[in-house]
């Protein structure tokens, strides 16, 4: 299946990752979109707060 999302390795304690496999369980997710939806959430908690994230031309497509 073709994607044009990045990947990338993610070194978490295992406390974590378990607790994130049980929230992935209970919304019937995989991990990864778990661990997507979590980082989204995190994103528009600091936009709320902070304004719209502007990226520099640099660092877009990196």
């Amino acid at each position: 299946m073709a994607t044009d999302k990045r990947q990338f390795t993610l070194r978490i304690q295992e406390d974590t990752y378990e607790k994130m496999r049980f929230l992935a369980y209970a919304e019937r997710r995989s991990i990864a979109m778990e661990i997507e939806t979590a980082m989204l959430a995190y994103i528009a908690d600091y936009e709320n707060q902070h304004g719209p994230i502007q990226l520099p031309e640099t660092f877009k497509g990196e």
